[in-house]
């Protein structure tokens, strides 16, 4: 990821593709082209479907989550195919919620504000300048809060609510749904008018903030939410690696310089974290935060985890090693124990007070699998076998997870996914299998760099005779011997947990804010550090110690990352099971969607 940050960041979201129009992004959801619109404070149902001159139902029947209202925040998704390009032409501009109308050739005031369903006083009003004559040319604002030409609800301005918004994901039902944010499927159908058409990937649903409530109404039982007031001062721990136990020395060995880029780690990560906390004392966190060094060894740990200084915390963020926080555990009773850095499965089993705010492999395995099903299920999909006995497991999971993903996918090239066994410097195998008629989806399962630096060098050539994509994994982005210029090529696509991207405001103003303080640029365990103690700190201010049973209902908004906690079992703890895909394009590294 360190290489993400070097790069010129544009947001690119990618359904089959993706483009824009009108300085807008276009995506493709099930062969049919929509604009993407995010809604702002004020806009309407009525005033979008002018705008983008397209009829309401049409809108409606694209975004079923729209029949119940607008939200500030929400994705709108605008079908271009309903679109009529007589009436975009001299389609009225939105601004600060009301719309731009821009008076033409013989237009009255009389026909505009029929047009809109307002009245001519309520126009004069808006616009004094229409004192002096109406003039071709003349911009009229327009406000449609009492306008009479849509129904009472398309008119309503979009209001900020404690609703959320989820984007489909291939493969996902109502019942998938439900289980994920605590809700009963007929809960969420209904808040998206019903569904009519059911759930179809790559568009967008309304989430009712009102999750426990509903599902104690489903379940007849009473589980009050107990949320402890503002005033209660909380106790945190937040553990850190800041020191190494290892002698100095004038010639560093290679354990004291992974120490050392583990402590940088650290610093980074607390940094980051200190602007988490100005972010939440700003909405009322009252909390003892305190810092302590747990070193990189037990000899370090263990006499911390024994004194009286860490016990009775409300939540411990860290330490970074898991024998550390197993460690922990033995003495945190109930509080919860947060992972925050990248760390397998095994931290979570039969701890259930543990969570990873990081997935770990197989997750990231999943969403390529899906992403991989869903935006070329019909190519021709090959996955590369590589004869390394290490790599079987990896290998044997990507296989199962992309077959499966696949099976209900129509129009597909076969019924079983074409795996392809080769060898680290010859993948010749995989050459005669290419098929010159369609695009070729190589996947590529190996951190093995021989290998991978093989595939990139031979099949980087091969692209003036035939289309290929190849999709590998997420440590690609640390072997720096890999020749970036055939990652372009071959239309890299590699999971990550999180992706930075430095076109959003909220992005950009912590990178000024940090700069400004710590006189130095945040680099991703900075990035990291905010997005951990935002989101959870903000799950213990919401439910205080019992925030994990509640995690699809709290309330953040982090940097870069997406927080989809999964419990793996009654005996074991919790995963961050959200991941996201990455693209490298001529212009820079992008995520792709």
């Amino acid at each position: 990821m360190g290489m993400i940050r070097n790069v010129l960041l544009t947001l690119l979201l990618v359904g089959a593709f993706a483009l824009t129009v009108r300085g807008q992004e276009v995506r493709t959801v099930d062969g049919e082209k929509y604009i993407v619109h995010a809604v702002e404070a004020g806009e309407t149902l009525f005033g979008l479907s002018r705008h983008y001159a397209v009829p309401l139902a049409a809108i409606t029947e694209s975004n079923p989550s729209a029949a119940e209202g607008l939200s500030i925040g929400q994705v709108i998704l605008i079908p271009v195919k309903a679109q009529s390009r007589k009436e975009l032409k001299h389609a009225p501009q939105l601004g600060d919620g009301e719309l731009l109308h821009t008076v033409t050739k013989k237009e009255t005031i009389y026909g505009i504000a029929r047009k809109y369903g307002v009245t001519q006083e309520d126009l004069r009003r808006l616009n004094p300048d229409l004192t002096y004559g109406l003039r071709v040319g003349m911009v009229l604002r327009v406000q449609l809060a009492a306008s009479t030409a849509a129904p009472p609800l398309a008119v309503q301005p979009a209001v900020m609510d404690s609703d959320e918004f989820h984007q489909v994901l291939p493969g996902e039902t109502l019942y998938s749904l439900g289980q994920r944010y605590g809700l009963p499927a007929e809960a969420i159908k209904e808040a998206n008018g019903g569904l009519p058409e059911g759930l179809k990937a790559g568009t967008y649903v309304r989430i009712p903030r009102s999750a426990e409530s509903a599902l104690v109404d489903s379940l007849e039982v009473a589980d009050t939410i107990v949320r402890p007031p503002l005033s209660v001062r909380r106790r945190i721990a937040v553990l850190l690696p800041f020191t190494s136990a290892t002698s100095d020395s004038l010639a560093a060995t290679d354990e004291e310089y992974r120490n050392s880029s583990v402590t940088d780690a650290a610093v980074e990560f607390r940094a980051g974290l200190a602007m988490a906390l100005d972010t939440l004392q700003a909405k009322g966190l009252n909390a003892d935060v305190q810092v302590f060094d747990t070193g990189m060894k037990p000899a370090q740990w263990d006499p911390l985890f024994r004194s009286d200084a860490i016990r009775g915390m409300d939540l411990y963020i860290g330490p970074f090693h898991r024998s550390a926080i197993e460690s922990l555990v033995k003495v945190a009773g109930n509080a919860p124990i947060i992972c925050p850095v990248p760390q397998s499965n095994k931290v979570i089993l039969g701890n259930p007070t543990v969570s990873k705010a990081l997935g770990g492999r197989s997750d990231r395995l999943k969403l390529m699998a899906r992403y991989v099903a869903f935006n070329h299920g019909s190519k021709n999909i090959i996955l590369l076998k590589p004869d390394i006995f290490s790599e079987r497991d990896v290998q044997d999971l990507m296989a199962r997870e992309l077959q499966q993903a696949l099976a209900p996918v129509t129009g597909k090239l076969r019924d079983s996914l074409l795996v392809v066994p080769c060898a680290r410097r010859d993948v010749g195998a995989v050459i005669s299998k290419l098929d010159a008629s369609r695009p070729n989806i190589l996947v590529v399962p190996s951190e093995d760099v021989e290998f991978v630096t093989t595939v990139l060098n031979k099949f980087s050539g091969l692209r003036t005779k035939y289309a290929i994509t190849v999709f590998g994994l997420d440590s690609w982005t640390n072997m720096n011997t890999l020749d970036v210029s055939a990652m372009v090529k071959l239309n890299l696509h590699l999971p990550a947990n999180g992706f930075i991207d430095y076109s959003l405001p909220a992005v950009n103003a912590f990178v000024t804010a940090y700069r400004a303080r710590f006189h130095n640029e945040p680099g991703d365990y900075a990035f990291l550090g905010y997005d951990v103690a935002l989101y959870f700190l903000q799950a213990e201010m919401q439910y205080g110690r019992n925030f994990p049973a509640h995690y699809a209902t709290v309330r953040a908004k982090p940097l870069h990352l997406d927080f989809r906690m999964a419990k793996l079992g009654p005996e074991n703890g919790w995963s961050n099971s959200s991941a996201v895909m990455l693209q490298y394009l001529p212009e820079g590294i992008f995520r792709a969607k």
